[in-house]
């Protein structure tokens, strides 16, 4: 890499589409929770809201933003 494209968003990246791919797998027929859709829904609920998270903070640039916006998307 020429060092063009930052770090951290790289690995941002990455986790984002893992993520992706373990709601997918969580919503799919193989996954691990044994057709417990209770546990499936909440798992993937929970993972989209840390990604929102770190669309926020790394691609929104929200982490070099005012305290009092960081602290208002936090708190959504």
């Amino acid at each position: 890499m020429n060092g063009a494209v930052p770090r951290r968003a790289t690995v941002v990246f990455a986790g984002l589409v893992i993520a992706t791919c373990i709601t997918w797998w969580l919503g799919s027929r193989s996954s691990p929770t044994g057709g417990a859709l209770g546990v499936a829904v909440t798992l993937t609920i929970l993972i989209a809201f840390a990604k929102i998270y770190f669309i926020g903070r790394d691609f929104m640039e929200l982490r070099a933003a005012p305290s009092v916006l960081r602290i208002a998307f936090a708190a959504w």
